[in-house]
C-alpha cells in the first residue's frame, strides 16, 4: 500500500480494471474501498507534510512499473529466442508483426544489427501487407466494386488498430462490425 499511497494511486487504466474486478465482477466494494483507505491514509499523511515550496512528483502506478518491468524481460526473451530458435524465427517470420510499443522495446533491446535486422524485415512486411489490405477493403466501399466478395481484407481496419495500439485478448472478434455474426 506504500507504494499506491506514493504514487496517489493507480493510473486510470489499473483503477478501471480494479472497479471491474470488485464491482462488475464480485459485485463488492468492499475490497477496493479497503485499499483505498489505507492508501489514502498514507496520501493525506504525505499531503500533510508537503509545503507549499515543495516539488509535487508521485511515484508512476505500480502496476504500470511491475508491468513495463515484465515486458522489458520478456522482450530481452523474445530476442534472445528469434537468435536461437530456428523454430520460432519462422514463426515469427510469418506473423502479422508486434504492435508498434511492442516493436520499440524490440528493437531498443536487440543486441545486433542481425537482431534489428530480423525485427525490421518482419515489421515491414506486416505493415505492406495490411496497407495493401487497407486499399483494398477501402476500394471495395466504393460503389462500383461494393458487390466483389469480401477477403482478408475486411478486417484489415481492426488489425491496423492492434498493429498501433497493441493486440487484442484472443476472444475479441476482428469482423466488421456489421458483419459480425
Amino acid at each position: 500500500m506504500d507504494q499506491v499511497s506514493r504514487s496517489y494511486g493507480f493510473c486510470s487504466e489499473h483503477t478501471e480494471m480494479l472497479r471491474r474486478i470488485d464491482v462488475d465482477d464480485m459485485k463488492s466494494t468492499l475490497a477496493i474501498s479497503t485499499m483505498f483507505a489505507d492508501a489514502f491514509a498514507g496520501m493525506v499523511a504525505e499531503l500533510d507534510a508537503l509545503g507549499p515550496d515543495a516539488r509535487f512528483e508521485p511515484d508512476r502506478c505500480p502496476a504500470c512499473v511491475a508491468r513495463d518491468d515484465h515486458l522489458r524481460k520478456n522482450t530481452t526473451y523474445l530476442v534472445d529466442l528469434l537468435a536461437t530458435s530456428p523454430g520460432d524465427r519462422a514463426k515469427f517470420e510469418s506473423s502479422p508483426g508486434l504492435c508498434f510499443e511492442h516493436f520499440k522495446l524490440a528493437w531498443d533491446a536487440a543486441p545486433s544489427l542481425a537482431d534489428r535486422e530480423l525485427l525490421l524485415k518482419v515489421q515491414r512486411s506486416a505493415a505492406g501487407s495490411l496497407l495493401d489490405e487497407l486499399r483494398e477493403h477501402v476500394r471495395k466501399h466504393d460503389h462500383k466494386f461494393s458487390h466483389e466478395a469480401k477477403g482478408p481484407e475486411r478486417d484489415s481496419w481492426q488489425r491496423a488498430i492492434y498493429l498501433t495500439a497493441g493486440w487484442p485478448r484472443p476472444t475479441e472478434s476482428a469482423a466488421e462490425p456489421e458483419h459480425q455474426e
